[in-house]
């Protein structure tokens, strides 16, 4: 499926984005929400790596970039949303609890770096 997901991002990043819902996305995920979810992520990898060096550290990305990762991602019609806030004193991160939720948007991934906590997840991206 990772062959896949890059050849998808190497022909969506090889133009600006399009309109919300104007490319389609086709993986076979048969309908489980979890594959879609780690498809989703695997896809803002893949395209973060195209735009910076590894290791990918979500500090590093720019707001531009942010805001044309999020075009990309509506124009296959899913909503990325980004929430940062300062990392807790304690924290417990695990980023497997997606596969206890059974909603796309309740399914999230966390990353603490440069004191920040960082938390991804997907929507849908409503039409219009």
């Amino acid at each position: 499926m990772s062959d896949t997901i890059i050849q998808f991002v190497n022909a969506l990043t090889a133009e600006a984005p399009g309109q919300p819902h104007s490319v389609q996305l086709e993986v076979d995920t048969d309908g489980d929400l979890h594959a879609l979810y780690e498809v989703l992520l695997m896809s803002m990898t893949e395209i973060l790596k195209k735009w910076y060096a590894p290791p990918i550290t979500i500090s590093r990305v720019s707001p531009r970039d942010l805001e044309r990762l999020q075009a990309y991602f509506a124009s296959f019609g899913f909503k990325l949303n980004l929430a940062v806030v300062p990392t807790p004193r304690v924290l417990h991160i695990n980023n497997r609890d997606y596969l206890q939720k059974s909603r796309l948007e309740e399914m999230k991934f966390c990353v603490a770096d440069q004191g920040q906590l960082y938390t991804v997840h997907f929507t849908n991206f409503p039409r219009m």
